[in-house]
Parts: structure tokens; sequence; C-alpha cells
């Protein structure tokens, strides 16, 4: 079966979101390392080729495949400012699943609804395509994200990963589903 990628473009009322160009590395790279401040949730030290290593060879779950990869640049519609950065994998865990692999609005703009706006509007081009739900991997101790998902209407949970025992050097994941 032939997997069907989100358009090149799309766009909502305020935003603009288009495929990632090899020449916006840079720029998405410098909007990506002031989300450091996440490492408090999910452990994970800042890569500084990151959004490199997500142009070239994506940010894939086992045995994925690039081709189903797509990183997309966040734009005000009135500005053209860059103002986040989302990606997807399409087709997994099922071939009517696709996965928010990364979603970032930038500090300056979050609280504006912008990141709501970007979800919504995938969750509609994503429906277009034939696909049945939305699925994303949550740090549980990002009480804000949670709070963000849920209040988008991922109310599914389809796992908890990572550490059983919580404390400050231990780190979980909660994958949250949405029904499109």
């Amino acid at each position: 079966m032939t997997i069907n990628l989100l358009p090149d473009f799309w766009e909502s009322t305020n935003l603009i979101c288009s495929r990632m160009l090899e020449n916006e590395i840079e720029d998405v790279q410098y909007l990506y390392s002031s989300s450091q401040y996440m490492k408090q949730w999910d452990g994970n030290d800042y890569d500084p080729n990151h959004i490199a290593h997500c142009y070239y060879s994506g940010d894939l779950p086992p045995g994925g495949d690039k081709e189903n990869y797509c990183i997309f640049t966040i734009k005000d519609r009135e500005h053209k400012r860059l103002i986040g950065i989302i990606s997807v994998y399409h087709g997994y865990p099922t071939l009517d699943s696709a996965y928010i692999v990364f979603l970032y609005i930038h500090t300056d703009s979050q609280g504006q609804g912008f990141g709501m706006e970007t979800e919504a509007q995938l969750g509609v081009e994503l429906s277009r395509l034939g696909y049945k739900d939305i699925r994303a991997n949550i740090a549980v101790k990002n009480w804000s994200a949670i709070r963000f998902w849920t209040k988008a209407g991922f109310n599914g949970i389809s796992g908890i990963y990572g550490e059983k025992v919580y404390s400050e050097s231990t780190f979980a994941n909660i994958e949250l589903i949405k029904t499109i």
C-alpha cells in the first residue's frame, strides 16, 4: 500500500506550514535550540545537528523509512516569521496512523493558540489523506504538554514507556492517540 504524505504546503487561518528546505536548516536549528529547557522533562541532551539529521535521515521509528517522514516549518501568515516546527511520520504504527514526532512553537509565540491551530489543521490534512488517528509521545514530566495534547483531543493512551520508578534522574513517556 502506498503511504499518502502531507502536501509540501498547507495553511490555516493564521499559519503557513511548508516542508522544510535544505537552506532553512540553520534557522530551524536555531529555533530548535530554544527548546533546550525540555531536557528537564525528557533527559535528552541538546543536539546541535538534530535538524540536519532530521532533514537528511529523518527521525524514524524502528524499521521506519525516510520517505514517510516530513518536517515542516510553521510561519505566522501576517509576518512570514518562523515561529515553530512540526515533524510527522506517516503510517506508524499502522498504515492509517500518523505520528507527530515533534511539535514546537518558539517561547516568544507560545500561549497564542499557534500550537492548537497547527495541530487542528494537521488533523484536517491527515483526515483528507485517509488517516484514522494521530499519535504523539509526551514526556510524563511535561505537564504543560500533557494538558496541551489532551485539550487538543488526544484522549487515548496506547502505552507508557521508560523508567518505572519516578525520580529527578529518571524519565518516561506516554503515547497519546486522537481519532480523526
